[in-house]
């Protein structure tokens, strides 16, 4: 019965024409975000990436220099972001190159997977 069940799902799923997570995750990069910041209490990232969800991405840290990392797996494109601090600061990637959000300030970009 479990059998028929793990069939009968797996054909609704192909003829749905949605692609399997497995697939999108077999072109997911690995980026790394990085954040100098010794005195931090917490670090997350937020961005285009996660819907500018500043929960969602808590960066580890502080390793022993001061920095705050995590890896995610992103799909190929364009992202704009910006690392949260204390829940309190928003601040631009140093290493990275940045441009106008349209607001007054300024959101750090990386691009994925393409040239």
């Amino acid at each position: 019965m479990i059998r028929l069940l793990a069939i009968v799902l797996f054909f609704a799923a192909a003829l749905s024409g949605k692609t399997a997570p497995a697939a999108e995750t077999a072109r997911a990069v690995p980026i790394t975000f990085t954040l100098s910041a010794p005195d931090a209490v917490s670090v997350t990232v937020a961005g285009s990436f996660n819907k500018w969800d500043p929960t969602s991405h808590v960066l580890a840290g502080p390793d022993r220099s001061g920095s705050w990392t995590i890896t995610l797996f992103l799909m190929p494109g364009r992202y704009e972001y910006l690392f949260l601090v204390n829940t309190a600061d928003w601040i631009v990637d140093p290493r990275a190159p940045s441009v106008e959000d349209g607001l007054g300030g300024r959101n750090s970009v990386v691009l994925v997977g393409t040239e």
